[in-house]
């Protein structure tokens, strides 16, 4: 009975012994603290960090596509830097800082029909693209204040497409001067800038009045403002 008596505490001893040394992991059922696991989540980035670089050159597909006129005659397109599509009245050569630049026409203007033009100019920043479109702002507004031969009139307008939107309606007889300027003769032109890029719309030739004009031309101004979302930090 004394030798029973004896193992039994020796093997409770036994028991409490391993209970105090064991750690909490070797506990049984009870699971080992895993590592925290990696972020996803991209890096954000430092302020101070240099922005993404936009695109400097001008592919075909930032033009207005062949058909958007919807006139007659054929269609011409060129590359490289050239003069901006102005009156001559005030026409002061291209946008000299342009990286690239396009240039499309579409119709050929026989019977009174229209010619379409567009162009877009690429810049190295949106610094330099708002430095040309200021520059145009301020010969368009040069056209009005100085007129054209045989009467031609000028006027000068915000336009509500883009940054920096500008207009130019070409009254051709001067009638609006005294009247409503929508009903006149004439035709209109806009440019705009998004980001790096600068475009000119214009609608040319033809009958039309200057209200009609000019809500053909913004309607291409918004859909050429459309495809220059690459030039821009937000994106597409």
């Amino acid at each position: 009975m004394r030798a029973s008596t004896t193992t039994t505490v020796l093997a409770a001893s036994a028991l409490v012994l391993a209970a105090c040394t064991a750690t909490p992991g070797d506990a049984p059922g009870t699971p080992e603290p895993s590592a925290p696991a990696p972020s996803t989540s991209a890096a954000t980035p430092a302020p101070g960090d240099p922005a993404a670089a936009l695109p400097t050159d001008a592919p075909a597909d930032v033009l207005l596509p062949a058909g958007a006129w919807g006139g007659e005659g054929a269609r011409d397109e060129a590359e490289g830097v050239a003069d901006w599509h102005l009156p001559e009245a005030c026409a002061d050569g291209g946008p000299a800082d342009a990286t690239a630049m396009r240039t499309a026409t579409e119709g050929d203007g026989a019977d009174e029909g229209t010619v379409g033009v567009h162009q877009v100019a690429v810049f190295a920043d949106a610094d330099a693209a708002t430095a040309e479109a200021a520059r145009l702002a301020d010969l368009l507004a040069a056209c009005a204040a100085q007129g054209g031969a045989e009467g031609t009139a000028y006027t000068a307008e915000p336009l509500d497409v883009g940054a920096q939107g500008s207009g130019l309606a070409t009254d051709y007889y001067g009638s609006g001067g005294s009247g409503d300027l929508d009903t006149a003769l004439g035709t209109y032109l806009a440019t705009t800038r998004r980001g790096a890029a600068v475009t000119l719309v214009a609608l040319d030739g033809g009958e039309s009045t200057v209200g009609a004009a000019r809500e053909t031309v913004a309607e291409q101004t918004r859909a050429a403002w459309e495809l220059l979302c690459r030039y821009e930090q937000a994106g597409c």
